[in-house]
């Protein structure tokens, strides 16, 4: 049997609205979108046949469903199978963990007129959607489907503030002794992720006889393709295959091209991981083609300029910030090569995908070559240390003008719709922290010439860099 997204659990009474109620949400899709699969129940007028084993057929149903829609009302509670079946669910799951237990509260009042509804746990403790009222069954089936497509309730509208901002007041220690407490003050507290606003609504896949270690193949025969990820046989990308001019029909079977819904990527713990791996691929051909490069390792860096020069990043303001810059050392010491770069990876948290940006120097021997080893890994670890809080928030604002190319949002193309990144550091408000602590965003553009010459002197310094350490460098 296939995999269901809900288990409907009623009452024979309730039989005539219930078929109802699964016909129409057989008739939605996983993501609103028409091209996308339908959603699919079990329900057991159409998935027991004569002769099968009901309990077998029950077992199996909620086993294989993502929720078990019940549907509540005194003839529920008071019935043995429906009893039998929810709880089945209770007692491999009493907390209800994910929000697998769906109730929905057809009727408080019995059939004939006297029984009351007398909810038991665990619906007692869960929020149920609400169905007496035949004029609510739209509101109704709407917060049903988003949970069953696992999207939050949808919120209010955003409205005009009515309410200006308060300066913050530091009150005076009244208690000399407790000085080292935190200040009670309002405080944000800025991240190094970025939120990702949107992203492709669709995933497409085909079949290709390239495997995940042939990628190079696939770049060899296909010129400036879209991104993609090879997984068990086939491609995915969230351009669209069936577009007779997309470059990587070359290199798949067209006739096995179809569409996935993103919701079904993250219903599937292992296409959530193929999903981050997708946006990360995304991620490397934009940045490729603002010549910025990976070692492979997760690690961006700015490559020099055209014919081996300096590379300056424009600025708004200012003579720009220097990106990669080449070190000719005094007595004889080889040149090498310093560079901004940073770890850039998309992370899932939750229901929420950002992308994570961790500031870092890099350094190669000729403005390509990572120079490897203990040291340089320890190096970029110790020189970020030296840095204060202000300096390493400057350098992912950085990298965050850098992404968004001065704009306030941050767009990937995919061939389809861009993944558009705030490109605003997430923050959270709290209600203490330091008095008088305070950086003037002003001035946190304002680059030190010989910021990559400190680095740089750094590197010469560290008693433990050695040359031969190159090839031996660990992740």
């Amino acid at each position: 049997m296939d995999h269901k997204d809900a288990y409907i659990c009623y009452n024979s009474n309730d039989l005539d609205w219930v078929k109802r109620l699964a016909e129409q949400l057989e008739s939605e899709t996983i993501d609103g979108i028409k091209t996308s699969r339908t959603l699919n129940v079990f329900f057991d007028r159409w998935d027991m046949g004569p002769g099968d084993s009901l309990i077998d057929k029950m077992n199996e149903g909620m086993s294989k469903a993502r929720h078990v829609v019940c549907i509540l009302s005194p003839e529920f509670l008071a019935a043995d199978w429906p009893r039998f079946e929810w709880k089945h669910i209770v007692a491999s799951n009493p907390n209800n963990v994910g929000g697998r237990i769906i109730p929905i509260l057809l009727r408080d009042k019995g059939l004939d007129g006297i029984a009351r509804l007398n909810l038991p746990a665990p619906f007692r403790d869960l929020k149920y959607i609400d169905f007496r009222k035949a004029s609510d069954f739209r509101v109704g089936f709407t917060d049903l489907v988003r949970k069953i497509r696992n999207m939050p309730p949808e919120r209010g509208r955003r409205l005009p503030p009515l309410a200006g901002n308060s300066p913050a007041v530091v009150p005076r220690p009244t208690q000399p002794e407790m000085s080292w407490l935190p200040d009670s003050l309002p405080e944000f507290i800025f991240s190094n992720l970025l939120t990702v606003g949107h992203m492709p609504t669709q995933i497409w896949t085909a079949n290709t006889p390239y495997r995940e270690d042939s990628k190079r193949g696939i770049w060899d025969k296909v010129d400036n393709s879209q991104a993609f990820i090879l997984r068990a046989g086939k491609l995915y990308t969230f351009t669209n295959l069936l577009d007779e001019n997309e470059p990587l029909r070359e290199v798949v079977d067209c006739s096995t091209i179809k569409p996935e819904s993103r919701n079904d990527w993250f219903l599937d713990p292992d296409r959530e991981r193929w999903l981050v791996a997708l946006l990360n691929s995304s991620l490397t051909r934009s940045l490729r083609q603002k010549w910025i490069k990976t070692d492979g390792k997760g690690r961006f860096y700015f490559a020099p300029a055209k014919g081996g020069n300096d590379r300056i990043w424009p600025m708004p303001t200012g003579k720009g910030r220097t990106v990669a810059k080449r070190i000719r050392p005094k007595g004889g010491d080889s040149e090498f090569w310093v560079h901004h770069g940073a770890r850039l990876r998309f992370r899932l948290l939750g229901q929420k995908v950002f992308l994570l940006i961790v500031p870092l120097y890099l350094f190669t021997e000729d403005g390509q070559t990572t120079i490897g080893g203990k040291a340089a890994g320890k190096l970029s670890h110790m020189w970020m240390s030296k840095q204060q809080n202000p300096d390493i928030f400057r350098d992912v604002l950085f990298w965050t003008y850098v992404l968004g190319n001065g704009e306030q949002l941050a767009k990937i193309e995919t061939g389809s719709a861009p993944i558009q990144i705030e490109a605003v550091p997430a923050a959270a408000r709290m209600q203490i922290g330091v008095a008088y602590d305070r950086v003037d965003f002003r001035t946190l553009f304002n680059f030190k010439d010989s910021e990559l010459e400190d680095a740089a002197n750094n590197l010469k310094e560290s008693s433990d860099f050695n040359e031969e350490d190159a090839d031996n460098e660990e992740e």
